[in-house]
C-alpha cells in the first residue's frame, strides 16, 4: 500500500500543484492535512480533487464528519476493501486558557479501516498543551483499533525529538528513523514536522520528502510518501 501524507495548505497555494502530486505519486491512500474546509463549497472542491486524480473522498474534512483539519482519499482500487470510516473530534479547551493570542483551530483526526491496516490522519495544534493532550486521545483510539494495523500520518507541528513524536512512539514507530530532511517550509523544508508512524505488523518504508517540482510548489508543507505491507505474523510493541 502506497500511503501519501499531505498538508495541502486548503489548496490555496497552488491546487494544480497538489492534484500533479498525487497523479504523479498514485497513492493507495492520501492522508490529508489542512483541507478545504474553511472555503466556500470546501467538501466539494475536495471530492472534485479526489476525482481529478482517480480517487474516492472518504472523508472530506469539516465539522459535519468530525474531522476538521483532516481528511482521507483512497484509490478507486483500494476503496472497496475500506471496513469503516469516521471523523474523530479531538478535545477543545480554549476556555481554560488565558494566554490566548488567537482564537483556536479545533482540530480533529480522519480514520479509515482497510482492513489489514487501519489509516489516521492527523494535524496537531501549534500549542504544546494542546499536542500532549490530543496525542493521548489519538493513542486511545490507536489502542481501539490495534496498535499493530496502525498508521498516524500527517502534519505534528514539532520536530521527533518533541514530546508528541514520544507519546505516539508509545506504540507506533517512526517510519523513518533518524532522518534529518525537512517537510516545512516548502519549497525548502528546514524542519521535519510530518511524519508516518506505523505499529508493529506494518512493514515497509522509509517514508520519503518529496522534492519534485510540483510538491515544490503546491503547499507551504512538502509531501511525504511511504511503501508499506502488513506482517499479521509480527508480535505487538510492548
Amino acid at each position: 500500500m502506497r500511503l501519501l501524507s499531505y498538508n495541502i495548505k486548503s489548496l490555496l497555494v497552488d491546487a494544480d500543484a497538489v492534484r500533479d502530486v498525487i497523479i504523479e505519486t498514485a497513492p493507495d491512500v492520501v492522508a490529508i492535512q489542512e483541507p478545504t474546509r474553511y472555503l466556500t463549497g470546501g467538501r466539494r472542491r475536495m471530492r472534485r480533487l479526489a476525482a481529478a486524480t482517480g480517487m474516492v473522498c472518504v472523508i472530506p474534512g469539516g465539522s459535519p464528519f468530525g474531522a476538521y483539519t483532516t481528511a482521507l482519499l483512497v484509490s478507486a482500487q483500494r476503496a472497496p476493501d475500506v471496513v469503516a470510516r469516521r471523523g474523530r473530534p479531538l478535545s477543545w479547551r480554549w476556555w481554560r486558557r488565558r494566554d490566548l493570542v488567537a482564537w483556536p483551530t479545533r482540530r480533529g483526526c480522519a480514520v479509515v479501516d482497510l482492513g489489514g491496516v487501519v489509516v489516521i490522519s492527523v494535524h496537531l495544534g501549534l500549542d504544546a498543551r494542546e499536542r500532549a493532550e490530543h496525542c493521548e486521545e489519538i493513542n486511545a483510539l490507536i489502542e481501539r483499533y490495534g496498535p499493530e494495523r496502525c498508521v498516524v500520518a500527517g502534519d505534528l507541528n514539532e520536530t521527533p525529538d518533541g514530546p508528541s513524536w514520544a507519546a505516539l512512539s508509545r506504540h507506533l514507530r517512526d517510519m523513518a528513523p533518524g532522518s534529518t530532511v525537512g517537510t516545512f517550509p516548502a519549497p525548502v523544508g528546514r524542519r521535519r514536522i510530518d511524519g508516518v508512524l506505523a505499529g508493529a505488523a506494518i512493514t515497509g518504508g522509509p517514508s520519503e520528502v518529496l522534492h519534485t517540482a510540483a510538491a515544490q510548489r503546491g503547499s507551504d508543507h512538502l509531501p511525504l510518501v511511504c511503501d508499506l505491507g502488513i506482517d499479521l505474523e509480527a508480535p505487538a510493541a510492548g
